[in-house]
């Protein structure tokens, strides 16, 4: 007796032959993943962009705090005055570092800062150490740098107490 065979899915697994497995993405589930994505991504932007305003205002900070100490260090090292001055326009379109004297050089210029503002806050337009490494009585030169990207604003000040000693610092209130 002869048995005949059903040719069913069923029957064609069950006897060994090969099944296709499926693998790879729907275009749903890629679709719900690219949304899932760009959601994470917005939610991240805010702050890069307090991140990256903080980077600025701290590097224009330590940029005119290293100006500071190296006009104090010159002034010692060269037994004269060294002047920092501010360029055309303000102190955020940069500076010049000068020895006075009868050898009267060019110590440092510094061209003008992007995406940061740089004020002074009594109005000086230039800071003067004196040989032994310390401001004129009476003066104490207090900077702020803000740096602002997209609504995200960040404030370092940089000061200067009256033995010539420059310090920064973070915050909105300087």
């Amino acid at each position: 007796m002869m048995k005949l065979l059903r040719l069913t899915t069923e029957g064609i697994l069950a006897r060994g032959a090969p099944r296709r497995l499926e693998s790879g993405f729907t275009l749903t589930e890629l679709v719900v993943t690219i949304a899932v994505g760009a959601i994470l991504a917005t939610l991240a932007v805010p702050s890069f962009n307090d991140i990256i305003a903080t980077e600025h205002a701290d590097a224009a900070a330590s940029e005119l705090y290293t100006s500071l100490i190296t006009a104090r260090s010159e002034a010692i090292r060269l037994d004269q005055q060294v002047n920092i001055t501010e360029g055309a326009g303000g102190w955020q379109y940069g500076w010049t570092t000068q020895s006075t004297g009868s050898s009267a050089t060019t110590v440092d210029t510094h061209g003008p800062m992007h995406g940061v503002t740089l004020q002074e806050t009594s109005g000086a337009t230039s800071v003067t150490y004196f040989p032994y490494g310390r401001l004129a009585p009476g003066t104490a030169p207090m900077f702020v740098v803000t740096a602002t990207t997209g609504s995200s604003t960040t404030t370092q000040c940089v000061s200067v107490d009256p033995t010539g000693t420059p310090y920064m610092q973070a915050g909105t209130t300087c």
